[in-house]
């Protein structure tokens, strides 16, 4: 076979259509970028549609407790955060309290709780004698976040205390609030006590149950239910827009074939 050949297809063979000519319609050699563009002649509201992120509802209780961010992102509300914090100042230096009725049973609970002290503390000394630095971290985080969810649960609990009919009955929902946040006071002063007794062993220069760190794990706390609670709302949102749509589809075919 000889070495000169060519292939057709490599001559561009110019058509004078004005004057009658025809050739072969082939498609060509590079894909043009008109292409790639989206088509927007033939159905020019769809297309408009469907660029277009549909908006979420969110309802009235997202931001009675959260609020969105410039970005568009769930976020924590700082009016409750300041209002948490004015509950911390108001308990942080308050005792546990005991049966105010039954000055007997009121002593029991109070010998109790003290034992109850000193066994959170005889449990951190072993970890003393390893490693003081970190165990007073570790233990302060602890009672730092305890600390951070009594107080919050203490406001959600008196806001929904607020909004509740007086002339009905207390919900079963809100008694179990009302005996978390009891049960929830109660570690919170166990843990404080504990950490008052021991302090001086940890080796660290600052270990209290301050202010500020409490504010900085309400912010998380409540950072994490906003996000939470948005993504639920937009799952849901989701979730019955395509029911919605199903639904429909449905209705139509049954129109066809009726």
């Amino acid at each position: 076979m000889s070495d000169n050949f060519f292939d057709p297809t490599e001559i561009d063979v110019e058509i004078d259509m004005a004057n009658g000519e025809t050739g072969e319609l082939l498609p060509p050699r590079h894909t043009p970028e008109s292409a790639w563009a989206p088509d927007t002649n033939g159905d020019p509201v769809g297309s408009e549609r469907r660029a277009t992120q549909d908006d979420i509802i969110l309802p009235d209780y997202f931001y009675k407790k959260y609020m969105l961010d410039n970005q568009g992102k769930p976020t924590f509300n700082p009016s409750r955060i300041f209002g948490i914090m004015k509950i911390f100042n108001e308990k942080i230096n308050t005792e546990q309290t005991f049966n105010k009725d039954d000055n007997v049973l009121a002593e029991k609970e109070r010998a109790y709780f003290d034992a109850q002290v000193e066994s959170i503390v005889l449990g951190q000394k072993p970890l003393l004698e390893v490693d003081p630095q970190t165990t007073g971290i570790n233990f302060l985080q602890l009672a730092t976040r305890t600390w951070a969810e009594f107080v919050s649960i203490v406001y959600e609990y008196k806001e929904s205390m607020a909004e509740q009919d007086p002339t009905k009955e207390i919900p079963e929902w809100l008694i179990e609030r009302e005996d978390k946040m009891l049960q929830l006071g109660r570690k919170a002063r166990l843990l404080k006590n504990a950490l008052a007794a021991i302090d001086s062993d940890f080796g660290l220069k600052n270990v209290s149950i301050d202010e500020f760190r409490v504010k900085t794990q309400v912010e998380l706390r409540l950072q994490r239910l906003a996000e939470w609670n948005y993504n639920n709302v937009v799952d849901t949102s989701i979730k019955s827009a395509m029911t919605m749509t199903k639904q429909a589809n449905e209705a139509m075919d049954l129109s066809d074939v009726a």
